[in-house]
């Protein structure tokens, strides 16, 4: 009989994103979070609506894949978002995103890509000890690899 594979570790999990014209050589994330790391938010995968007649018409919609990284205000990675963020203001263009996720306690990978930085917290909180800094992406596809 097969052993069962009872391992959900977040801990050996591993994030790669490149930035063309900033870090095309890719950054890994790191110093995430205690609570949150990386969140791939829930997608509406269908358009529904109910007829006057009581019967549901119903199709399917592309979404955008957005993706929120929490990360430590001591985190080099969150350095490396503000500089995107900093850059995207200056010179006032979008800097294309693409995000590898890899997950080795269930076996998988995820690449998100062509995206952009949708929302930036580039100042941690100054609470008793700095709070984490959220950033959000988004992207135009995702693909299990």
């Amino acid at each position: 009989m097969p052993k069962p594979n009872l391992d959900i570790t977040a801990a050996n999990a591993s994030a790669v994103m490149t930035v063309e014209d900033l870090y095309p050589n890719g950054i890994k994330l790191e110093r995430f979070s205690t609570d949150a790391a990386i969140v791939a938010d829930s997608q509406q995968v269908a358009e529904t609506r109910m007829g006057v007649d009581g019967k549901m018409a119903a199709g399917v919609t592309p979404n955008i894949y957005p993706v929120t990284v929490t990360l430590e205000a001591n985190s080099p990675t969150a350095t490396s978002f503000s500089t995107l963020y900093e850059a995207m203001n200056a010179n006032k263009r979008l800097y294309v995103c693409n995000l590898t996720i890899r997950i080795p306690s269930i076996g998988r990978t995820y690449q998100f890509s062509n995206g952009v930085l949708q929302t930036a917290n580039p100042m941690p909180a100054l609470n008793k000890v700095l709070a984490p800094t959220t950033w959000v992406f988004h992207f135009e596809s995702m693909e299990r690899v």
